[in-house]
């Protein structure tokens, strides 16, 4: 995940342009080391997240030829659909199908409200909803076909022509979708999408999630290339993540990136108000905002040597799991960049090689998911 740590606490214009030179450099060290680098989206909160499309079809000359652009997750409510499929499609068909499009609702706060979008129709999960809804009949629509008209609360259109151009050699982009809920999950299943498992506000353990999607999905009926891309792509995060050679120097760098960063929303907050995280509030009655603000998002931090984090890495290979998602602690633009640097060539060097030649699965009822 490239800067999603980064917290616009230094706010002006003059900023910009070196924050935006460092997501670039991160994202050219990630597909250097073998990491396919993901992009959040957010607005209002930073020079080079409001556009991530953008962002990643400007970096992606620069990436070795087989990698991967990740987004995690785009806002769909915040676009009108057709230009969101036209725009998901174009970023398909540059790179050559390697994209993986993590969807959903998007962070709430002061965004829905700068998108014009009504906050509850958002927070409710609805917005997203209705939205993909459109977007799975954009992709199906072809030239000929009877004329498609959909409205939305912001927007609309009617379709007589397909649009163009088409995902790459495929009915649709790759979806990831976020699954909050038993009904996420399920849905994600019933769509075919890989969906993202394990995930902070999912009250469902995460041995559940994993039972609960696989066999939904197998019970749903889908061609055997539609699971194996669901199997290949379903996606657990890891928020906070050190590796170091030691076990104390890997606790000791932990300490350090997650004050130096608390310290960056401390100043961000005192001078701007709360604001909120995607996961944070986890099982408590404490709000969204107040949980970000202690770095709830932190909680779980996974701190060791590299041993230590490939046999983590193993237990999810054991439920199934084939894509990892890791947020290596450290501010790019602060002080710690050299442990989430170190954390990164570490992980390259040390882990993932001890994984690349596991094969995907392909069956989602071959584990034995009632200890899983």
């Amino acid at each position: 995940m490239i800067l999603t740590q980064y917290v616009a606490a230094y706010d002006g214009p003059d900023v910009d342009e070196r924050v935006m030179g460092i997501a670039v450099e991160q994202s050219v060290l990630a597909g250097t080391l073998g990491f396919n680098p993901w992009y959040t989206e957010h607005h209002f909160r930073g020079p080079w997240q409001s556009n991530p499309l953008q962002f990643a079809a400007y970096v992606a000359p620069q990436l070795p030829p087989e990698t991967y652009l990740g987004f995690g997750i785009l806002s769909v409510p915040f676009y009108h659909p057709v230009r969101l499929a036209e725009s998901m499609n174009h970023l398909d068909q540059l790179v050559k199908g390697r994209t993986l499009f993590g969807i959903g609702s998007g962070f709430a706060g002061n965004e829905p409200d700068g998108m014009g979008l009504e906050p509850l129709y958002h927070a409710s999960g609805q917005a997203a909803r209705d939205t993909m809804d459109v977007l799975a009949k954009l992709w199906a629509f072809q030239t000929g076909d009877p004329e498609y008209t959909f409205e939305l609360p912001n927007y609309r259109g009617t379709l007589r022509r397909r649009i163009a151009p088409a995902p790459y050699r495929k009915a649709r982009p790759r979806i990831i979708r976020t699954a909050n809920s038993e009904a996420a999950i399920t849905t994600a299943a019933r769509n075919g999408w890989p969906a993202f498992l394990g995930i902070g506000r999912n009250p469902m353990p995460f041995a559940d999630q994993v039972r609960l999607y696989r066999r939904t999905l197998a019970a749903a009926g889908h061609p055997q290339d539609v699971i194996e891309e669901c199997l290949r792509w379903c996606t657990v995060d890891w928020l906070s993540v050190i590796i170091a050679d030691t076990e104390a120097e890997a606790l000791a760098s932990a300490d350090r990136a997650r004050n130096e960063h608390l310290a960056l929303r401390a100043r961000y907050i005192e001078q701007f108000g709360p604001m909120e995280g995607a996961i944070a509030a986890q099982n408590t009655n404490e709000t969204i905002a107040a949980a970000y603000a202690r770095g709830g998002d932190m909680r779980n931090i996974i701190a060791g040597t590299p041993e230590t984090i490939a046999a983590k890495v193993q237990g999810l290979v054991d439920a199934g799991i084939n894509h990892l998602l890791v947020r290596f602690l450290g501010e790019w633009t602060g002080e710690t960049r050299a442990v989430s640097e170190n954390s990164m060539r570490l992980f390259a060097r040390e882990v993932m090689p001890r994984f690349r030649d596991i094969p995907p699965p392909t069956d989602p009822l071959a584990l034995d998911l009632t200890t899983a």
